[in-house]
């Protein structure tokens, strides 16, 4: 091969044509002419249409996940609002019925003070009024705790009542407390009298039904009694003021191989619920309350 038949110019694949800087002052200007053409005709908005119209689908799945992620970004947090709005509705809900329970407890509780009132303004004797702030957890004693005690003029044999009746005797005293046998008790003994005929007997408590669990002691098989006589304190003991109310008969058995009858009745007094009591001045300050007969006077009665 010849070297005189070389080429001295450069190739095809190295030809540059015009230089970079001749081609940057055309393309330069030819930018500015159309964007003037643009701004002047709108020569350039069917191209914009055109190429927005051919990359549409491309960028509606470009712009797929940001909107799926909004949507389940928006309905949690829809879903977050209604859980947060129905919770504090139901708390909401919840503080109203307890704001009416407390109402209702409230305007009871009035009334009952009320009545009390009313009651200690019409007692004989001198009265201090108390609250119940506990019972005794043996199932074979009724005793209740108030929130007055020596402190408050308190003694012992002090009878207590409530606004129906009496409900039970001090037999202890501590300085801010003080403990109340109540009626039914086992080892409780009151004396009554019927307010019909004024018949006397003793009323002790029993084992009997919620509704009769006090027994009238001592009366005749023949005695005349009947279900709904009202009994009152006979004021015999020295330690009742007389003419409280206690008990009504409930039922009264004559059995045929007995001289007595069998009296069950049933306390006035709510001795198994309310909080508001009046302890009374015993007749005899000081006195040892009264205990309950023994067993061979209640066999006597069978």
């Amino acid at each position: 091969m010849a070297f005189n038949t070389l080429e001295r110019s450069p190739p095809p694949f190295f030809r540059q044509g015009p230089s970079a800087l001749t081609r940057l002052g055309f393309y330069g200007a030819l930018s500015l002419l159309l964007m003037a053409m643009d701004v002047r005709w709108h020569v350039a908005a069917p191209v914009r249409g055109a190429i927005g119209l051919a990359i549409a689908p491309a960028v509606e799945a470009a712009r797929a996940p940001g909107r799926a992620w909004s949507a389940v970004s928006e309905h949690f947090a829809s879903l977050e609002d209604v859980q947060r709005a129905l919770r504090a509705q139901r708390a909401q809900n919840v503080a109203l019925v307890l704001e009416a329970q407390r109402a209702r407890e409230e305007a009871a509780e009035n009334a009952h003070l009320r009545e009390l009132l009313q009651l200690r303004q019409a007692a004989p004797v001198q009265s201090t009024a108390a609250e119940v702030v506990s019972e005794a957890r043996d199932a074979y004693s009724r005793t209740l705790f108030i929130d007055k005690g020596a402190l408050a003029g308190i003694v012992v044999g002090s009878p207590v009542m409530d606004r129906h009746g009496l409900l039970g005797q001090v037999t202890a005293v501590a300085p801010l407390t003080a403990s109340v046998r109540l009626i039914t008790d086992r080892e409780s003994a009151v004396p009554v009298e019927v307010e019909r005929d004024g018949r006397r007997g003793v009323l002790v408590g029993s084992a009997g039904s919620p509704t009769s669990n006090l027994d009238l002691l001592w009366q005749a098989a023949n005695v005349d009694l009947r279900p709904g006589d009202l009994l009152v304190t006979s004021g015999l003991d020295g330690i009742y003021p007389r003419g409280l109310i206690v008990a009504k008969v409930a039922s009264v058995q004559r059995p045929p191989d007995s001289a007595f009858a069998r009296v069950a009745c049933a306390p006035v007094a709510t001795v198994d619920s309310g909080r508001h009591v009046l302890v009374l001045a015993p007749s005899a300050a000081l006195v040892q309350p009264p205990t309950a007969p023994s067993p061979r006077h209640r066999r006597a009665k069978r």
